[in-house]
């Protein structure tokens, strides 16, 4: 199963059921928002609304956009662990990421010239029930499904997370996704390419650690960490940057340095494309 978050207004949004070029509409403001039902699957499977396209397309927004805080896994490749001249961590080093913003795929990311900002492709893992201290026996019970991530950071602020452009249910690709090609692009030049595959830590076993350490709820995000060549550059104004994974999907963003447009004392919806200044 498939599925997204549709911007149908400036104002509205909703998860859908992506079936080939058919959607339907759930009683839902985000996927997020479907994941933290009992019984999402249910929901998600219901009949559900029939979209008819108007002539304007069906834009896609985050997936969620709840996220206060992910978990990332900052090495896990062994090209970015030799990239950065350090030995292969014998273990996951997990972070825990406050967001100051969340988008989706086609919104514009606000940045301003003067931080080097990191940014690269990761698996995104969302959570599907309530878990704590599971073992990796029956860590992927907990996967509701996978997406692409795109992480923007600078050191010591708040990440601008994009995720989307679905969330593909785990039935849907090989156990545990592995042997998923990865690739990021800036400017239509190859910055990126590696294999799920390659993963030194598979989701099983990052779902162990991260449970032992804290509960995760439906919902809740891990990002399994990008691979070598991980971009320093300073992102320039009008800058154009495609992520993706193969049996996914793809993002694509584009970098501006100018500040959101004044809208009097109305704050824009959360998830609304207008990316905070990074």
């Amino acid at each position: 199963m498939r599925l997204s978050t549709l911007r149908l207004s400036s104002t509205r949004t909703a998860a859908a059921r992506v079936d080939r070029n058919r959607l339907t509409l759930l009683p839902f403001p985000d996927v997020g928002a479907l994941l933290t039902c009992e019984s999402w699957q249910e929901y998600a499977a219901a009949p559900g609304e029939p979209l008819t396209p108007p002539h304007a397309p069906i834009e896609s927004g985050p997936l969620t956009t709840r996220l206060a805080t992910f978990t990332q896994v900052e090495v896990n490749y062994a090209t970015r662990a030799k990239e950065r001249d350090t030995p292969p961590p014998p273990v996951p080093r997990l972070l825990t990421m406050p967001v100051t913003a969340v988008l989706g795929d086609r919104d514009v990311f606000r940045s301003t010239p003067e931080p080097q900002i990191e940014w690269g492709v990761e698996l995104g893992v969302l959570i599907g029930q309530y878990t704590s201290c599971v073992p990796r026996s029956r860590a992927l019970r907990s996967v509701a499904g996978y997406t692409v991530v795109n992480t923007f950071a600078a050191i010591g602020r708040p990440a601008t997370i994009v995720i989307g452009p679905q969330l593909v249910t785990a039935d849907e690709l090989p156990l545990g996704a592995r042997g998923l090609t990865l690739t990021a692009a800036l400017d239509g030049r190859l910055r990126q390419k590696a294999n799920t595959s390659d993963l030194l830590f598979d989701v099983a076993t990052l779902i162990e650690a991260v449970s032992a350490r804290t509960v995760l709820m439906p919902g809740d995000l891990i990002t399994t960490g990008t691979p070598a060549a991980i971009s320093t550059d300073r992102l320039h104004d009008g800058g154009s940057i495609t992520v993706g994974i193969t049996g996914i999907g793809e993002l694509h963003n584009t970098v501006t340095h100018r500040p959101a447009p004044a809208i009097g004392h109305v704050r824009p919806a959360s998830g609304s494309g207008e990316g905070r200044e990074a």
